[in-house]
């Protein structure tokens, strides 16, 4: 797995698709693919504008804390 600087530094997440609530982003690190989950019925997002992509650096804190708890995985 990369850093967490070498996965927010200069990289985009991507929306794949969301199911049940949890919102799927994927991120290309240097030919690795992540995909980060975050849960959108969270006191947290009810009021963020979900958009089709961000700034990996911009969701740093969920990346942090899906690596804490597996939730941010290698998926290529």
């Amino acid at each position: 797995m990369h850093t967490i600087k070498e996965i927010v530094k200069g990289n985009k997440a991507i929306l794949t698709h969301v199911c049940e609530g949890i919102v799927y982003y994927e991120i290309s690190v240097n030919g690795s693919i992540y995909q980060l989950e975050i849960d959108s019925t969270t006191d947290e997002w009810k009021a963020t504008y979900l958009k089709p992509h961000f700034e990996a650096i911009t969701l740093m804190r969920w990346i942090r804390k899906g690596i804490d708890d597996g939730t941010f995985i290698k998926i290529n």
